[in-house]
């Protein structure tokens, strides 16, 4: 397999400088007024963090002969024009103008959301294609779905604060976990798991019905996420223990009849 062009290797690496500067751009404002309490937004920053750290280990792969060139070709320049709108979303709400970061905000999700599919023919060989390759847009499709979601209902203060509404969030985004790692074929746990976290934030500090929900499904989430890591790691144990005895075995002698 050839190397990967040297053009997608830098449009890689200016799109995650591009991701780190504008969502610390971002969430300077709460770094700058943050309290010594946690919470809700340090969930956020938590993932964001983590999110950012993957993306870098996801430019810092491409550069190895171990990378799987194939899926970054698969992806393309799709992760420049990501970051680049992010970039751009981020500037519109410091300048106020929210209804065009809106819009901005919707085409984001729409280009993660055809990266995020386009994966779906490279899964990971390995697990750090998976780490770096294949978690990093699942942690990103996973926060913007609920971050559309959530911004729908902030420009009229009647769904801002509605309790139908944060449910109806609740359940929408946690559906679509739910099929992704019970009923798909990618078993997408990291999807699931990105989402159980938003979910335990948002928890913090809504009420009532709408917190208990909240956590029922974070519940649920991570019970679906157990029932598709315990099997395999059972299954991993059960393999090497197999070779463990056999290789005892040979080494074993036989013993004799006398």
């Amino acid at each position: 397999m050839t190397n990967l062009s040297v053009k997608l290797k830098l449009a890689n690496t200016l799109a995650t400088i591009l991701l780190v500067g504008s969502q610390g751009f971002s969430f300077s404002g709460w770094f700058l007024g943050h309290s010594y309490e946690f919470g809700p937004r340090d969930f956020a920053i938590i993932l964001t963090s983590i999110l950012q750290l993957l993306l870098i280990g996801f430019t810092i792969y491409q550069y190895l002969p171990s990378a799987p060139k194939d899926v970054y070709e698969g992806i393309g320049f799709w992760y420049l024009l990501i970051t680049v709108i992010n970039s751009g979303v981020s500037i519109l709400w410091f300048f106020r103008l929210d209804l065009f970061a809106f819009v901005g905000l919707l085409w984001q999700l729409a280009t993660l959301v055809f990266v995020y599919h386009r994966l779906r023919d490279y899964p990971p060989r390995n697990g750090t294609d998976h780490a770096f390759v294949n978690a990093p847009f699942s942690i990103y499709t996973a926060y913007y779905f609920f971050v559309v979601l959530w911004q729908i209902f902030q420009f009229s203060d009647e769904t801002k604060h509605n309790h139908i509404v944060h449910i109806f969030i609740i359940v929408a985004i946690g559906f679509v976990s739910l099929h992704l790692v019970d009923y798909s074929h990618r078993k997408d746990w990291v999807y699931a798991l990105t989402t159980a976290w938003i979910l335990l934030g948002a928890a913090v500090f809504l009420t009532d019905t709408p917190h208990i929900i909240s956590l029922v499904t974070v519940g649920i989430l991570v019970s679906a996420v157990a029932r598709t890591l315990i099997p395999n790691w059972l299954d991993r144990l059960n393999r090497r223990f197999s070779n463990w005895t056999n290789r005892l075995g040979e080494r074993t002698p036989l013993l004799s009849n006398h």
